[in-house]
C-alpha cells in the first residue's frame, strides 16, 4: 500500500488531488482547514478503507503538532507529501497604496512557513516511505527571473519563500534518498479569489491529474537542486 497526505483538502485542486490519488489505489490522509467544508466526506462512503480525514490549520504551530501524533497513529509511512493549503491574500494594491502588512505576513506565513511546519513534522514518516516525495504545491509567481506583476506582494512574496524552503529541504533528504518536487500547477479554476475564478485554463480534476502524472508516471531525475517544473513537466525559472 502506498500513502500520501494532502493539505488543503476542503476543495479545488487539493480535494480533486486526493480523488486522483485515491483512484491510483493510494492510501490518503485529506487535511482541511475547515470541518464545515464536506466535499471531502463524500469520498468516504467510496473509499471507507482509504482515506481519513483531519482538521488541519497549517498556520498554527499548535494545529500541526497535534496532527503530526494523529498521521503517526493513521499511517505507518507517507510515499507523497503534497503541502497544497495556500491563500491568496491581497492582489490590487501595488507600491504606495494602504498596503495591508499584517495580511502580507499572514499569507507568507500559510504559503511558506506552513508547508515547512507539515514537513518538518512528518518527515521521519516521508523517509520512512519508499518514494520519499515530498510534493510542494506553489506557482509561477514565485518565480524572481519571470516576475511581471507590480501587485500580489504577499502571494508572490509567499511562493518565493516556498521555492526555497523547497531547494532547503531538498538539500536535507537528497543524500537521504529523498527528494522534493516545487509544482505550479498551472492557472486553475479555484475559490482563492472568494468565487470561482472563471477565467482559469484548467478544472481542478485537469491540474490534478497532470501533476500526479508527472510525479508519478514520469522518470523524472533526482538532481542536486528540486525540479522546479508545471504540470505538463514543464522546468520553470527559478
Amino acid at each position: 500500500m502506498m500513502y500520501a497526505l494532502v493539505t488543503g483538502a476542503d476543495h479545488g485542486l487539493g480535494l480533486a488531488l486526493v480523488k486522483v490519488l485515491l483512484n491510483r489505489d493510494f492510501f490518503v490522509v485529506a487535511c482541511r482547514l475547515n470541518p464545515k467544508e464536506t466535499f471531502v466526506d463524500e469520498l468516504k462512503d467510496t473509499y471507507c478503507n482509504q482515506l481519513e480525514i483531519v482538521d488541519l490549520d497549517i498556520g498554527d504551530d499548535t494545529d500541526v503538532k497535534a496532527m503530526k501524533d494523529k498521521v503517526a497513529s493513521l499511517v505507518p509511512h507517507i510515499d507523497l507529501l503534497v503541502n497544497n493549503a495556500a491563500i491568496l491574500g491581497d492582489i490590487e494594491k501595488v507600491l504606495g497604496d494602504d498596503l495591508d502588512f499584517n495580511e502580507i505576513l499572514h499569507v507568507i506565513n500559510v504559503n511558506a512557513v506552513g508547508p515547512l511546519r507539515v514537513t518538518n513534522a512528518l518527515c521521519s514518516l516521508v523517509m520512512n516511505s519508499k518514494l520519499k516525495t515530498v510534493l510542494n504545491i506553489t506557482s509561477e509567481a514565485g518565480s524572481i527571473k519571470d516576475c511581471y506583476r507590480e501587485g500580489w506582494f504577499g502571494y508572490c512574496m509567499s511562493k518565493a519563500a516556498n521555492n526555497m524552503q523547497s531547494a532547503l529541504v531538498h538539500n536535507n533528504i537528497r543524500t537521504k534518498g529523498g527528494r522534493v518536487i516545487a509544482m505550479h500547477p498551472g492557472h486553475v479554476a479555484t475559490y482563492m479569489r472568494g468565487h470561482l475564478d472563471t477565467t482559469a485554463k484548467l478544472s481542478p480534476d485537469e491540474a490534478a491529474n497532470g501533476i500526479l502524472h508527472v510525479v508519478l508516471d514520469m522518470d523524472l531525475p533526482v538532481e542536486e537542486r528540486p525540479l522546479f517544473i508545471n504540470y505538463c513537466g514543464e522546468r520553470l525559472s527559478w
